[in-house]
């Protein structure tokens, strides 16, 4: 009688084991999960940043030629030809990059300097390098901590205009 509890007990104490690693693996398992989302919406973010400077600043891939010929400037393609040559892929950038410039300027910039610190960082990101500063901003982690809160407005503000859903 005794050894058929002691049996039932190791079996139960068994299963309480393996109840307790089930549920520690759980959230192991979730937190993977959602550090895996964060380093993909932050890695979206960095592209979006980077484009929009090079955006704004208004590079051309071509060498020292004009981006119009003033013999057929007013020539348009027919509208069902331009996916031969990427016409509707650079439209969608420019509304893409229209909506992530709307949204960078709705970003305050008064009580801290949020802006500018999503612009030194998309000059950052596109030269892929630490290599602008500004003296406005702070230093050391009280700047991480200002970028950060600073790319938590940018993503509201996306979210808001439709970039990012």
């Amino acid at each position: 009688m005794t050894t058929a509890l002691i049996d039932i007990w190791r079996v139960r104490r068994a299963a309480n084991r393996a109840s307790r690693v089930r549920a520690s693996a759980e959230p192991t398992q979730h937190i993977v999960r959602e550090r895996a989302a964060v380093e993909a919406l932050d890695g979206k973010l960095n592209r979006l940043l980077a484009c929009w400077y090079e955006w704004t600043c208004g590079y051309s891939h071509t060498r020292g030629y004009s981006a119009s010929d003033s013999t057929c400037r007013d020539y348009s393609t027919p509208t069902h030809w331009d996916w031969r040559n990427g016409a509707e892929d650079e439209r969608a950038d420019v509304e893409r990059m229209r909506g992530v410039d709307a949204a960078i300027k709705h970003v305050p910039n008064t009580p801290r300097l949020w802006r500018l610190a999503l612009e030194v960082q998309a000059r950052n990101l596109h030269a892929e390098a630490q290599v602008w500063s500004s003296s406005r901003l702070p230093a050391g982690a009280e700047l991480e901590v200002l970028t950060l809160e600073a790319r938590n407005l940018l993503l509201l503000e996306l979210r808001r205009v439709g970039v990012l859903t």
